[in-house]
C-alpha cells in the first residue's frame, strides 16, 4: 500500500512539472486559467499523499490566478470548483501556520462555492462541500467559539446527509457520519456534564453507523479508522460516567484498530491509534490513583496493605509511556508537527502521573522537557487549547518540583506558567469554569511563593496576585451551584489575606481572612465534615492573630471554640496527628487567653493540651523509627517543642499572679495551601489523534 502511494505521488510530481512547463506556451486566458486550475488540483493530490507546505502555497497561487479569469458571471461552475480547491489548499496550509486564519479562509471559499452548487442540480458537489465545511468548522471550534463553530459543523454534516444515504451512496454516507461523530465530540468538550454525556453518546452512535458500512470484509482500513474514533468517543464519555468501563471499551477499540493499522503499512494511522491507546492507559492510571487516594484518606494516611492499586497505576503508566513512544517513532516535528506536539503533551501528563508514585524529581523533569517540546509547536495564536494544556503541565511539574528543591525558583516558574495559561484561557474565551479553576491554581501558587519570598514587598505582591485571582474565581463560582469550588476559593482567599497580614495592614487583612474563612465554613458545614474541621482550624489561627491587636478575651475565646469544634471531627481515635496539631493550637490560645483571664486555670489547660500532643508525637516518632521511616525526626521535633512549651506553662503556674508571655501563633497557612495543592494538582486531559 505504501509503495502504491509513493508511485502515485511520483506520477503527480511528474505531471506537475509538465503543467508548469506548459505555462510558457502561447494560450488564451481561459486555457491558461484551466492550466492553473490543473496545477492547483495536482498540488492537492500531492498534498493528500504527503503534506507539504510549499505545495499548499503553490496550489493557492495557481487557483488565485485562475480566479482572475473565472468570474461569477462568465464561468460560474469552473469558478466554484476553483473556490472548492482553494478551500482545500487553505485547510491543508492551516496544519503549518496561521491555523485559525487559514481555516476561516477555507470556510469562506467553501461557503461561496456552495452558492453555485445547488442541492438539487449538483448533489454530489453540494454534499461533498458540506462535508469539507464540517471539517473546517470542527477544527476551528478547537481554536475559538467552540459552541458556535461546533454547531455549524453539525449543521453542515446534516445538510450532507440530506443527500447521502446508506443505500444509494454508502461510502459517502459513512464518511459524513464519521465527521458528524467528531463534530459531536467537539461540542462535548465545552458542554456541561449532562450535555457532555449526550454528545459523546451521539458521537458513538454516528461512528457505529459508519462501521455498519465499513465492514471488515470490504473496508478493513476504514473499519479500523472508525474503531480508532470510537476509542476517542469512549474516552471522552469516561470523563462523565463509568470511567473504568469506558476506558476499557476504548482499549478494546484501539486493539481492534491496530490489527490493520500497522506501523509498516500505515505508519500515520498506527501512530494515531497508539496515541489514543496511551490516553486510555493513562486515564485508567489516574482512576487507580484516585482510588488509592480515597483509601489513604479513609485510613488516615496509614500505609496500604499490599500493592494492588499502586501496581495497577504504575503498570498503566508504563503501558501509556510505551504507546506514546510508539507514536513518537512515527511523528516528527518536521513532517507532522501538530501530531508530534500532541504526543509530547500527552507524554508530559503521563510523567506527571508517574511522578506521583515513583522518582518524583526525574519524572517532573521529563514532564517539563516534553511540555517544552510541545510548546515549540503549539502557540497561543494557532493552538490556544493545546498551548494552555502544555502550560498547565509546566505549572504542575514546577510546583511539584518546588516541594523537593529550589522552592522559590520553581514556584516562580510555576506561577509564570500558570499566568500564561490563564491568559490563554481569556484570549480564547474559554468556558468560565476553566478560567475559575485556573484562577484557583494561580492563587495557590502565588501563596506558596509568598511564603518563600525574602523581601516584604515581593511577598505583598504575591499575596495581592492571589487575592485578585481568588476574587475573579468567586465572581464565577456560585455558592449554590458550585459549593465546593466556591468554598475552596474562599479558603485560598483566607490564606492570601493571612499571609498579607504578616507584612501590611495586619488588623484589616486579618479581619478579611476571617470573613473569607467563615464563608467557607458555612458551605463546608453542609457538604464536607473534614473540610469543615480544617476551616475551623484556620479560623482559630486567625482569631489568635487578631487577639494580639484587639478584643483579646473575645478573640481568644473564639479561637478556643473553633479548635474545640474541629476536634469533634479530628478525634484521637480517627486522626491522632491532626488531633495533636489542634491540641497545640488550643494550648497556645489558652496561653494567650491567660493574659486577660484566669491565668492559673488557662495555664493548666494549656499544659494539659501540650502534654497530650507531646505523647502523641513521641509515640508516632517511635513507630516511624522502628519502621525505618526518616520522617520520625519531624515527629520527634514536634514532641520536643511541646516539652519546651510545657516548661513555660509550668513557669506560668508557679507565677500565677504574674504576667506570662507566649510564643508566636502556629503557622497553619502553608499546611492548608499544600492540601489545596494536592487536591488541585492533576494532569490535564489527553488530546486525541
Amino acid at each position: 500500500m505504501q509503495s502504491k502511494k509513493t508511485h502515485l505521488n511520483s506520477e503527480y510530481e511528474k505531471a506537475l512539472i509538465v503543467y508548469e512547463k506548459m505555462l510558457a506556451l502561447e494560450m488564451d486566458q481561459v486555457q491558461r486559467a484551466n492550466m492553473q486550475k490543473r496545477i492547483g488540483d495536482n498540488c492537492l493530490e500531492i498534498i493528500r499523499q504527503k503534506n507539504d507546505m510549499s505545495r499548499c502555497e503553490r496550489a493557492i497561487a495557481a487557483y488565485e490566478e485562475a480566479l482572475q479569469v473565472f468570474t461569477p458571471k462568465s464561468h460560474p461552475i469552473p469558478r466554484a470548483k476553483v473556490m472548492s480547491g482553494l478551500g482545500s489548499a487553505y485547510a491543508a496550509l492551516a496544519d503549518y501556520k496561521n491555523r485559525a486564519k487559514n481555516l476561516k479562509q477555507a470556510a469562506i471559499y467553501w461557503e461561496e462555492s456552495l452558492h453555485s452548487f445547488s442541492q438539487t442540480a449538483t448533489t454530489d458537489e453540494y454534499a461533498s462541500l458540506q462535508n469539507e465545511l464540517c471539517s473546517a468548522y470542527r477544527k476551528l471550534a478547537e481554536l475559538e467559539s467552540r459552541q458556535e463553530n461546533g454547531k455549524k459543523a453539525v449543521e453542515a454534516c446534516k445538510a450532507a446527509l440530506r443527500i447521502y444515504n446508506p443505500k444509494d451512496s454508502p461510502l459517502q454516507f459513512a464518511a459524513v457520519m464519521a465527521n458528524l461523530g467528531s463534530s459531536y465530540l467537539t461540542l462535548a468538550q465545552s458542554a456541561n456534564s449532562h450535555d457532555h454525556a449526550k454528545f459523546c453518546q451521539e458521537a458513538i452512535l454516528a461512528y457505529q453507523e459508519a462501521i455498519q458500512v465499513y465492514s471488515l470484509e470490504r473496508s478493513p482500513m476504514q473499519n479500523a479508522a472508525m474503531k480508532n474514533n470510537l476509542a476517542i468517543a469512549y474516552l471522552s464519555l469516561s470523563e462523565s460516567e463509568d470511567k473504568a468501563g469506558n476506558c476499557r471499551l476504548a482499549l478494546a477499540a484501539c486493539r481492534d484498530a491496530l490489527i490493520y493499522r500497522t506501523e509498516k503499512e500505515h505508519p500515520m494511522a498506527y501512530a494515531a491509534t497508539q496515541n489514543n491507546l496511551g490516553n486510555a492507559y493513562l486515564a485508567l492510571a489516574e482512576e487507580d490513583e484516585i482510588e488509592d487516594m480515597s483509601e489513604d484518606a479513609a485510613k488516615d494516611g496509614a500505609e496500604l496493605e499490599g500493592e494492588g492499586g499502586e501496581h495497577s497505576c504504575l503498570e498503566n503508566c508504563r503501558l501509556a509511556l510505551a504507546s506514546y513512544s510508539n507514536a513518537l517513532r512515527i511523528y516528527s516535528p518536521e513532517e507532522s508537527p501538530r501530531h508530534y506536539a500532541t504526543a509530547q503533551n500527552n507524554l508530559a501528563n503521563v510523567y506527571l502521573t508517574l511522578g506521583q508514585k515513583v522518582d518524583k524529581t526525574s519524572n517532573c523533569m521529563k514532564a517539563i522537557l516534553a511540555a517544552q517540546k510541545a510548546l515549540e509547536i503549539f502557540t497561543l495564536e494557532d493552538s490556544p487549547e493545546d498551548y494552555s494544556e502544555a502550560k498547565g503541565s509546566l505549572w504542575l511539574a514546577y510546583l511539584t518540583l518546588a516541594d523537593i528543591e529550589y522552592r522559590a525558583e520553581n514556584c516562580a516558574l510555576a506561577l509564570q506558567a500558570c499566568e500564561e495559561r490563564l491568559h490563554s484561557y481569556r484570549a480564547m474565551a474559554a468556558h468560565t469554569l476553566q478560567i475559575a479553576s485556573c484562577c484557583k491554581d494561580l492563587a495557590m501558587t502565588a501563596i506558596v511563593l509568598a511564603d518563600n519570598e525574602i523581601s516584604t514587598q515581593a511577598k505583598a505582591e504575591d499575596c495581592k496576585k492571589a487575592i485578585s485571582a481568588c476574587q475573579e474565581a468567586l465572581q464565577i463560582y456560585d455558592a449554590s451551584s458550585c459549593p465546593e469550588e466556591y468554598a475552596e476559593a474562599q479558603i485560598l482567599l483566607w490564606a492570601a489575606y493571612s499571609a498579607l497580614a504578616e507584612v501590611e495592614d495586619c488588623q484589616e487583612n486579618c479581619c478579611r481572612a476571617i470573613d473569607a474563612c467563615r464563608d467557607a465554613i458555612a458551605i463546608y458545614e453542609r457538604i464536607s465534615p473534614a473540610e469543615h474541621a480544617d476551616a475551623l482550624k484556620n479560623l482559630g489561627y486567625s482569631f489568635i492573630t487578631l487577639a494580639e491587636m484587639e478584643d483579646k478575651a473575645d478573640n481568644c475565646q473564639r479561637a478556643i471554640d473553633a479548635c474545640q469544634q474541629a476536634m469533634q471531627y479530628y478525634t484521637f481515635e480517627r486522626s491522632p496527628l491532626e488531633h495533636a496539631d489542634i491540641l497545640r493550637d488550643l494550648a497556645f490560645a489558652y496561653v494567650t487567653f491567660s493574659e486577660v483571664s484566669d491565668k492559673e486555670e488557662c495555664s493548666r489547660k494549656a499544659l494539659k493540651a501540650y502534654e497530650k500532643a507531646s505523647n502523641i508525637y513521641r509515640t508516632r516518632a517511635e513507630e516511624l523509627e522502628r519502621a525505618g521511616d526518616a520522617s520520625f525526626e519531624e515527629m520527634r521535633e514536634k514532641a520536643e517543642r511541646c516539652l519546651l512549651s510545657m516548661q513555660s506553662c509550668k513557669a506560668l503556674l508557679k507565677a500565677a499572679r504574674k504576667s506570662g508571655t507566649g510564643a508566636a501563633p502556629l503557622q497553619k497557612k502553608q499546611k492548608t495551601v499544600e492540601k489545596m495543592q494536592e487536591k488541585q494538582g492533576k494532569p490535564g486531559a489527553r488530546k486525541r489523534a
